[in-house]
């Protein structure tokens, strides 16, 4: 077996860390979410003032894996207390900024002991921390922590959620929209294309991409606006309603967008927008963050189906090779995909008397729920 060895530290100089990082995620199997482009963008606006800690790990004198865990106190129910750390992510006070395809940043030649080190680590060195939280893996990453954790008696690997990922497999279509629509049903084919001579018999139809980081911000302002239009007639409010958050992709467009790592689109029925979708590129694979659509009360306007029909055939001519809506239930990415992959929020915790009391709480409370329920 190689000889590994952890070493772990608050984090101090960027620049040092974004040298390091940079270099090994050329190394790594990893998502955009994982990347620098990502990374450096929430640690500088949103997780170094909370003192996040670095974990490296070595082989010899190679760097395979690093991972960044933000502490934080922990009180759920007002009664049970706990002192916790969260991987790439500060889900708290607004500042939880949605990561998925999470992981620990690995050498794909490393990656499963990478996982162990690091769990072995944490446990070890950080022992006034009693859970540690892993948010948004994949199926390989999940499989790869309860391996770590494999054998281990003082700690308990939780799964707290699940959801799916749904992405579409853009190499086996034909180009053009026809290419991508000859790939559904026969009645969502025909569905779509009546929406989409509809708003061609109003004037051209047309996707435009952002050509400059200034013109991607502009199509940003105006996502802004379709999608704070839509939550606000559901009595909602959407992603714009946190101001960490718009100030966070703010500037992750305007120092990413030059790397080629951000893509903002715009559809444009009779020169009007119907349409924004804010996409991030990573390994010839488009990740669907936000939109926003301008409703109609026509049925037969359908001006996200469209939107995304249009996105698909451009990044298919772009050589793109995914297009990938991340998780979540909704029925137009079931419809739009032909991949669905598992995701996994999990949490490890010390066997902890007091974690026990928590969970027969829990246990508990959904079986009076239920006994009310019947009884009503």
């Amino acid at each position: 077996m190689p000889d590994y060895r952890a070493e772990s530290c608050q984090i101090k100089c960027l620049s040092e860390l974004q040298q390091s990082w940079c270099e090994l995620q050329q190394r790594a199997d990893c998502s955009y979410f994982q990347s620098w482009g990502w990374i450096g963008t929430w640690l500088e606006q949103i997780a170094i003032e909370l003192e996040p800690v670095v974990v490296k790990i070595w082989q010899a004198d190679v760097l395979v894996g690093m991972g960044l865990f933000v502490p934080k106190r922990l009180t759920r129910h007002r009664v049970f207390h706990s002192s916790a750390m969260f991987l790439n992510e500060a889900p708290f006070n607004g500042r939880n900024m949605v990561i998925e395809y999470n992981g620990l940043l690995a050498d794909k030649d490393h990656a499963p002991a990478v996982y162990r080190e690091v769990i072995r680590h944490m446990l070890n060195f950080f022992s006034g921390s009693d859970e540690f939280f892993f948010s948004g893996l994949s199926a390989s990453d999940n499989s790869k922590l309860l391996q770590a954790n494999h054998g281990e008696s003082q700690t308990n690997l939780k799964v707290i959620e699940q959801s799916q990922t749904w992405s579409l497999d853009l190499d086996g279509l034909e180009q053009g929209t026809d290419g991508f629509l000859k790939s559904l049903s026969k009645n969502r084919r025909a569905q779509l294309r009546r929406s989409i001579k509809a708003y061609e018999a109003q004037g051209p139809l047309v996707l435009e991409a952002a050509s400059s980081k200034e013109e991607a911000l502009l199509f940003f302002d105006g996502l802004k606006q379709l999608h704070t239009d839509r939550w606000r007639s559901k009595g909602s409010h959407g992603s714009f309603a946190n101001p960490l958050w718009e100030q966070f992709h703010r500037t992750l467009i305007s120092s990413r967008f030059d790397e080629d790592e951000v893509q903002l689109l715009r559809v444009c029925s009779a020169g009007s927008p119907i349409a924004y979708l804010y996409n991030f590129i990573w390994r010839k694979r488009v990740y669907v963050l936000q939109t926003g659509f301008r409703m109609s009360a026509d049925k037969q306007l359908m001006p996200g189906y469209v939107a995304h029909v249009l996105a698909i055939a451009h990044n298919k001519q772009k050589g793109m090779e995914i297009y990938d809506l991340l998780h979540g239930d909704s029925l137009y990415k079931k419809i739009l995909c032909d991949q669905s992959r598992p995701l996994y929020w999990l949490v490890l915790q010390r066997n902890k008397f007091k974690f026990l009391v928590e969970d027969r709480s829990r246990s508990l409370a959904r079986y009076l729920k239920k006994k009310i329920r019947r009884l009503n």
